[in-house]
């Protein structure tokens, strides 16, 4: 071996060792290598939400063809905000952001534009009820509600700048989704917030009080993103885009994921006041049934139906208690009696039963109810292995957090769900986790209401 020959080696082993960990793995063959598919999104409803157990969204189904086109699996990884998810692709954490980001100065800089582009402008979302303004001018004054360091906080700063001053940014929880935002505009409890067209004008669809027509930018182009290293994964990107963007399956994925959405198909149940639900004397009724007081048992009904008697899920879950037909069937219920409000809820009460007796060996009540609760949800099959788990690993099998918890979560990782005492396999546990949290939480909430 020659001179140069050591010389060109050292120069590309040289190259390699000063690139970070991640950089360079995410282009395409590297994917194919893998088999698997990493996209970082936001919860949206024009992205990715879930319903029950099944992802869904219009980026997620476009993400989830792209991956089936590749012939290798999808995996959604979940950003808490846009900051994060540049950051996570940043850091090699995802493959691309299935999600359309603002295509900024800053952006273009730092990643590649893909071609699953589309145009949006800002708009001033505000409730008909009180006389809607016409200019940007009328702001003056005006108390408008955004999230700290979010597109829609510095679009309202710019502006303030642009008409001289005078607009009263107020700030709120950067937990808050923007259409948890919107509806809190349409129930009057804020007066003004600002948010994209697109999702202004879906969230119209179902909080018919609001007034969107006052535009406060340009329109702009967002897209979904790739990192700069992966200018592969870009051109198969945008080659798998061109041969869809005239197809009858986007259109009928805009048509049913852009034209309505359920993620809103509960926001504005109407609820008596003193009340926590529509039926709360059937609750009450079915609570010995269930083992539970009723207010827990609203509260998971509230979570996974919004108290809506005629959701179905992606998956066929029907009915306020959100019910699979073999396990309504199961519980007493037929074709006519699956969206009444009163059968549905004693069938889910039930279910309920069962697993408390299936988790009987869990002494603590209150630790009990978490175990059920993520079964309710996710199936007892994996709650049972995250059980197991727990048990070998040296934890304890008859506490939540920390425990059966931690090896729900770690059902993700294949050291977890290939471990012999795993039945089922992988799993995704975050909406399952969350979902146990949240329905606690709103126990508390409702546990201020008296039994009717």
């Amino acid at each position: 071996m020659n001179k140069i020959t050591y010389i060109c080696l050292f120069v590309i082993l040289f190259a390699g060792c000063v690139q970070p960990p991640d950089k360079g793995n995410n282009d395409i063959e590297h994917i194919i290598e893998q088999g698997q598919l990493r996209a970082v999104t936001l919860e949206s409803a024009t992205s990715y939400y879930m319903v029950g157990e099944d992802e869904v969204g219009f980026d997620f189904a476009l993400a989830q063809n792209l991956a089936d086109h590749l012939g290798v699996e999808l995996k959604v990884v979940i950003a808490s905000s846009e900051q994060q998810l540049k950051d996570m692709l940043k850091k090699g954490e995802a493959d691309f952001a299935a999600y359309k980001i603002s295509t900024t100065k800053a952006v273009r800089r730092d990643f590649i534009i893909t071609d699953v582009e589309s145009m949006s402008n800002v708009v001033l979302v505000q409730a008909k009820n009180c006389k809607p303004l016409k200019n940007i001018m009328q702001l003056i004054d005006k108390d408008v509600y955004v999230q700290r360091h979010t597109k829609y906080h510095i679009r309202l700063k710019h502006l303030n700048e642009e008409i001289g001053g005078g607009i009263n940014i107020k700030y709120l929880s950067d937990t808050l989704r923007i259409e948890e935002i919107i509806y809190r505009v349409s129930q009057n409890k804020i007066p003004y917030t600002v948010a994209d067209d697109d999702i202004a004008e879906l969230s119209q669809k179902y909080f018919k009080n609001l007034d969107i027509g006052l535009s406060i930018s340009l329109s702009l182009p967002k897209a979904w993103i790739v990192r700069k290293d992966a200018p592969k994964l870009d051109s198969v990107i945008n080659d798998w885009y061109a041969g869809i963007e005239k197809s009858k399956y986007l259109k009928r994925m805009k048509e049913r994921y852009l034209s309505r959405s359920r993620y809103f198909d509960n926001f504005d149940i109407t609820v008596a006041k003193g009340s926590v639900s529509p039926y709360d004397s059937i609750f009450k009724a079915n609570a010995r049934i269930a083992g539970w007081d009723w207010r827990l048992l609203a509260a998971m009904a509230y979570h996974e139906s919004r108290f809506n008697p005629n959701t179905i899920s992606p998956n066929g879950a029907m009915g306020v208690m959100q019910l699979m037909r073999r396990t309504g069937l199961k519980y007493g219920l037929n074709d006519s009696t699956f969206f009444e409000p009163a059968d549905n809820i004693a069938a889910g009460a039930k279910l309920i039963a069962s697993l408390n007796k299936m988790f009987f060996f869990v002494r603590d009540e209150n630790e009990r109810i978490k175990f059920v609760l993520a079964s309710y949800n996710s199936g007892q099959g994996h709650v049972l292995d995250a059980v197991n788990l727990t048990k070998k690993y040296g934890g304890n099998h008859q506490v939540w957090a920390g425990n059966i918890e931690k090896y729900l979560m770690l059902k993700s990782n294949e050291k977890y769900y290939n471990d012999e005492v795993t039945k089922l396999g992988y799993f995704k546990a975050n909406h399952t986790v969350k979902f146990v949290k949240d329905v606690l939480a709103t126990y508390d909430k409702y546990m201020g209401v008296k039994a009717p």
